[in-house]
């Protein structure tokens, strides 16, 4: 039993280090160093995916580290979006519709080392992040529970 149960600690303390991010201090400290204060800033278009009227679009940028809404801007008459002043992190931005559903999802972006992700063209023919990114924790949660449920108290 207790065999088991370290490994299945192991394995979920394991899964939840992995995603937390690194330190906070450290993007803090690489943007004080470089002199970004502004932050970093993520741009491109969505004319593959978004339909006209644009500006009925918005593009939002997810952190990949805590799933927290960094920032959130429409699109402009030619599809294009600009998203300014977002702390360094690794982001991928989503493509909302008028009623606030994901289109799609372009990324993930590293921006803890570079700051300026441009010419980011949003395009569905692939599966989202964010599914893939969902997927990996609920098979982790499942290994976890099933892992600790096999666990027998009798050893």
């Amino acid at each position: 039993m207790k065999m088991r149960q370290i490994v299945a600690m192991g394995l979920a303390f394991g899964m939840a280090t992995a995603v937390m991010p690194s330190g906070v201090s450290a993007g803090a400290q690489q943007a004080a160093i470089t002199g970004t204060t502004q932050g970093v800033t993520i741009s491109g278009t969505a004319k593959k995916e978004a339909k006209k009227p644009y500006i009925e679009f918005t593009t939002r940028a997810r952190n990949t580290m805590g799933g927290q809404i960094a920032g959130t801007v429409m699109l402009d008459q030619d599809a294009n979006f600009s998203l300014t002043g977002l702390p360094p992190a690794n982001y991928v931005v989503e493509l909302l519709n008028k009623d606030g559903k994901v289109v799609c999802t372009e990324g993930p972006f590293n921006l803890t080392q570079q700051f300026i992700k441009d010419k980011v063209d949003i395009s569905c023919n692939k599966v989202p992040v964010a599914w893939w990114l969902l997927g990996a924790a609920a098979a982790a949660g499942i290994t976890a529970g099933v892992v600790i449920a096999n666990a027998s108290p009798s050893q």
